[in-house]
């Protein structure tokens, strides 16, 4: 059925729910797993060279978390015998996961469903454009 799962994480406890569905999914498919963690390069618009420095510093840090985090799920996803990969990437989260997942020829898109309730289902969320724009199936996993 699903030969590759790629599942989307931000280090937050809801995704740490999609994280583990997921994983669970490869193990019960022997499927290679794909963890995916994006983070947003938007542009801050005219700022001082000081605010440019000060942003750069935090993507980094940010960067620094993010690789942190997925190796920890690769490894733990290792120990149980899954073929496991981490993604860390800069850019649109939702164009991102949707081309690692094309690139990496992903049958599933795990994500959790943050920002899907109230206003932001309206004005849109990562779930949701991820589920309009794949071209595989995509889960989204009810992490409240």
């Amino acid at each position: 059925m699903y030969k590759s799962v790629l599942v989307a994480t931000d280090g937050s406890e809801t995704a740490a729910e999609a994280v583990r569905v997921a994983v669970g999914m490869a193990e019960n498919l022997g499927a290679t797993l794909h963890i995916v963690d994006v983070y947003s390069t938007s542009d801050p618009g005219p700022v001082s060279p000081a605010e440019t420095t000060m942003a750069y510093l935090e993507s980094l840090e940010r960067k620094k978390v993010a690789q942190a985090e997925t190796e920890a799920i690769v490894e733990d996803a290792q120990a149980k015998g899954l073929t496991a990969t981490a993604h860390v990437v800069a850019g649109n989260v939702a164009e991102r996961i949707v081309d690692i997942a094309e690139t990496e020829h992903a049958d599933l898109i795990v994500v959790g469903n943050k920002g899907m309730h109230g206003l932001k289902r309206v004005l849109g969320s990562i779930p949701n454009a991820v589920a309009h724009s794949a071209s595989c199936a995509v889960l989204i996993v009810n992490t409240t």
